[in-house]
């Protein structure tokens, strides 16, 4: 896909080398829309807003979403990074997240350990919405699913959110055993 010998960068300040130092090869999900690269995956859904009263009620219960949200998708260990916000003049509700896992895993984590709170999000604001345990849920999510054009997925795209949280817990481990060992 990438040849060095043959790619011209978009700035003549820049090599082919270096930029191929960065470059990353993605590739479609196997069980679904998004793209991936390695381990991480992107999810992107656009709903239509109920008008003209879903924005006010989007806006009302966003505050709570937030305080929760490391909760919920803390139990789902596998999401790096959620954007969740009203677009095109209220009219659309964006849903977009990166993640580890296949597609079809990561919807069945979400449906099994985050649906009181997505459907909190999604009920009485994105027209349609059936709920997360209703069996038009997938289908839902299948209609209003869109794959990224471009995305890239960060330096180590094999770790998953429960790799990094332990070696950060080992790397704070490690550095209070030399703290020890110098006092």
């Amino acid at each position: 896909m990438f040849d060095p010998s043959t790619y011209k960068p978009i700035s003549a300040e820049v090599t082919a080398e270096e930029v191929g130092e960065w470059t990353q090869e993605c590739r479609r999900q196997t069980d679904g829309l998004g793209l991936r690269v390695g381990n991480r995956a992107e999810f992107t859904l656009i709903a239509p807003v109920i008008q003209p009263d879903g924005p006010a009620i989007f806006r009302e219960r966003v505050q709570k979403a937030q305080v929760e949200a490391g909760y919920w998708e803390g139990r789902l260990g596998t999401v790096h990074d959620l954007r969740i916000g009203l677009i095109n003049d209220d009219t659309q509700l964006l849903f977009a997240a990166t993640y580890s896992d296949e597609f079809k895993p990561y919807l069945l984590d979400v449906i099994r350990f985050a649906t009181p709170w997505i459907d909190h999000i999604f009920s009485g604001v994105a027209a349609g919405f059936p709920g997360l345990k209703s069996d038009e849920a997938v289908p839902y999510i299948e209609k209003y699913q869109v794959e990224a054009a471009l995305w890239y997925g960060s330096p180590n795209p094999d770790l998953t959110p429960r790799d990094i949280t332990k070696a950060e817990r080992v790397s704070h481990a490690f550095d209070q055993l030399l703290d020890a060992a110098e006092g």
